[in-house]
């Protein structure tokens, strides 16, 4: 990384789009985590906005001082955090990557926006589908890699500890095991490096091939069964949120699965993928060393190779 670490005394937090149900409940969590002392919200429905500040400023009132308000572009400073979660909604039966084109239309509204204001944030994308918005919000912004990544598959790794947790019966936080490559269909579990403690996954007492057989379409089947049930995902990834941004916050790093631009990492170049990443005031950087077996890194090339069919298929639509 080239940044010095930052100063976040005056770090503050943008949500924008927080009028919806992610971008309010990433601000709701922030804000009971008190992970920073003040949260904008900005959103296209500015009255939304205002209302979803007052609520979440009620429960403000049981921090040690979390201010949470509607605001603009216009307050943005050097280093502070822009989450963006604005985007079209998911809907039953559709794909991350059907909501591409309309999607990335609303990231360069958005990038044009902060990138008017002449300072350096970092800037974290939510918007599906997370891995091609990211690599084009990096592009748009022009900012260096360290300071633009996606929350990628962070969600997925915590729906796959969660499975293997139900199998064990251990606690959720003492498994480290991570789910990789896009955050959509192509993702895969990377098993073969997993652990429960120190001890290997495949050596845990009562784990077997056939018990981890299915668990990739566990995993990928999960987000489907709540959008087919409740219409929409907002708590695990508002909970993500609030994590990554608490990761950016700190000086020693966190190790997670973000998503961001590998330039030769585990093989690829010029595409984002979520890979195991150092995230810090510093912003992101891939840790390469992850041991990967055969099958996992032939996973991580066909994530890759969907990705960069996705942005090709984008920038061929936008040049017609």
């Amino acid at each position: 990384m080239n940044d010095t670490t930052t100063d976040v005394r005056n770090q503050k937090v943008f949500i924008v789009g927080a009028g919806g149900m992610v971008g309010s409940t990433a601000a709701y969590a922030l804000t009971l985590k008190q992970t920073v002392n003040e949260i904008v919200l900005i959103d296209r429905d500015k009255e939304m906005a205002e209302g979803q500040a007052m609520d979440i400023s009620d429960a403000a009132a049981f921090t040690d001082g979390v201010y949470v308000h509607a605001g603009d572009y216009s307050e943005l400073n050097d280093n502070d955090i822009v989450v963006i979660t604005a985007g079209a909604a998911q809907k039953p039966g559709q794909s991350r990557l059907d909501l591409l084109k309309v999607n990335s239309g609303i990231m360069k509204s958005i990038v044009d926006e902060i990138m008017a204001q002449n300072k350096k944030p970092f800037i974290v994308v939510v918007a599906n589908p997370v891995d091609v918005l990211t690599y084009e919000v990096l592009k748009l912004s022009g900012l260096p890699r360290n300071r633009v990544f996606g929350t990628g598959t962070t969600l997925e790794s915590a729906r796959l500890r969660s499975q293997l947790s139900s199998y064990t019966n251990v606690a959720a936080s003492r498994i480290h095991a991570y789910n990789l490559g896009e955050h959509g269909d192509s993702s895969f579990s990377a098993l073969s490096n997993a652990t429960i403690g120190s001890i290997p996954l495949k050596d845990f007492p009562g784990i077997s091939d056939n018990m981890l057989e299915n668990i990739d379409k566990d995993v990928s089947d999960k987000v489907y069964k709540i959008i087919n049930t409740k219409k929409a995902t907002f708590y695990g990834i508002g909970r993500v949120i609030a994590h990554v941004v608490a990761a950016l916050r700190r000086p020693q790093a966190s190790v997670l699965p973000v998503c961001s631009l590998l330039q030769g990492e585990y093989g690829q170049d010029n595409v984002v993928l979520s890979v195991p990443s150092l995230v810090s005031t510093q912003g992101v950087q891939v840790v390469e060393g992850l041991s990967l077996d055969d099958k996992e890194k032939e996973r991580l090339h066909e994530c890759a190779e969907v990705l960069k069919g996705a942005i090709k298929e984008l920038h061929e639509s936008q040049d017609v």
